[in-house]
């Protein structure tokens, strides 16, 4: 900064020959300052040189840290581009297959509850069923218990028996 250069210059020219040594002035005319541009003069051509060293020592290293800020803004930059490239395709796929995922859940829940009202509908129209039909199934199931299966089992022998011959007989003509 300006008083830093100032203080600089006061110091270097204390510490020189009373004979050599002019007082450093700066000068900062109100346009001057309004621009931005102070005016900076010193005695000799040494203590010039010499502030000039450190000013392009100073600029130089600034210009060397703003090189590696800008090298990293723009590596980060680049970085977050790469990251916004490969994730939001991806994020967006991803949010499309919940949507469908989402869509197919919801009709498939219709379905279920369209099935259940349906077999609430058969079990209460099928108990129906069984009570208007209880007296004939009881009489049914009666009507198997009375058959006489030793009896049947004996009639189905005494068949065999007599038609037995007569189908070796005719397959004899085949």
């Amino acid at each position: 900064s300006v008083k830093e250069r100032e203080t600089m210059a006061e110091n270097e020219i204390t510490g020189a020959n009373a004979d050599n040594a002019v007082n450093t002035e700066v000068a900062a005319s109100t346009d001057a300052a309004a621009a931005g541009a102070v005016t900076v003069t010193t005695g000799t051509a040494g203590q010039d040189e010499n502030l000039l060293k450190q000013i392009r020592d100073m600029t130089a290293r600034q210009l060397f840290w703003q090189r590696i800020t800008s090298c990293a803004v723009v590596g980060v930059f680049l970085v977050l581009l790469a990251a916004v490239v490969i994730l939001v395709p991806k994020v967006t796929t991803t949010l499309s297959n919940i949507d469908r995922v989402t869509m197919d859940v919801s009709g498939s829940v219709g379905e279920i509850n369209t099935m259940v009202a349906e077999m609430t509908d058969a079990s209460s129209g099928l108990g129906g069923l069984v009570e208007d039909n209880a007296e004939k199934l009881t009489e049914a199931v009666n009507n198997l218990a009375g058959i006489d299966f030793e009896g049947l089992n004996k009639a189905i022998q005494d068949l065999q028996d007599a038609v037995g011959p007569m189908a070796a007989f005719f397959n004899r003509f085949k």
